[in-house]
């Protein structure tokens, strides 16, 4: 007697744990979600400048000085959108003559890098990446406006 109920004991423990397994039907866990572009939000300095305005030279406080502001909105997928304001003074250091630039708009992010921005005065197409707290943007389109940006988050 208790040989047959060590195996109807066996058997029973054997059938349950079969049963919970769901036996051979497995599923795959679902992928987790691509990460979206980092989120760039907040104040920036001016670190450095280089391009057409500079005469290709790199140049940074207090030749050149800048802010931006960019508030970002939640990534959708690969790509993440927001608004931009950001001003840049460069003084000549020759002659002393002061070029302003100003401008707000909105801009576009993706995961592969890429950037683009439209604004009120202008509209460029280029590149980003956000190393810590240092934001660098570069202008490769429009060729007139090509430059390179690096920002310091504060």
């Amino acid at each position: 007697m208790k040989k047959r109920l060590l195996r109807l004991c066996v058997s029973l423990v054997v059938v349950t744990l079969v049963a919970g397994c769901g036996g051979g039907d497995t599923m795959d866990p679902e992928p987790p979600a691509p990460a979206g572009p980092p989120d760039v939000s907040g104040t920036y300095s001016l670190v450095s400048l280089s391009g057409a305005i500079t005469g290709g030279a790199t140049i940074g406080p207090p030749i050149a000085v800048g802010t931006a502001m960019l508030s970002q909105n939640p990534a959708s997928g690969e790509t993440a959108t927001g608004t931009m304001s950001m001003s840049l003074t460069v003084t000549n250091p020759l002659n002393g003559e002061v070029t302003e630039i100003a401008d707000q708009g909105t801009f576009t992010l993706r995961t592969d890098g890429s950037w683009e921005f439209a604004g009120q005065e202008q509209q460029n197409i280029g590149t980003y990446t956000l190393a810590g707290n240092v934001l660098s943007v570069i202008v490769t389109e429009p060729p007139a406006a090509a430059a390179t940006t690096v920002w310091q988050r504060q």
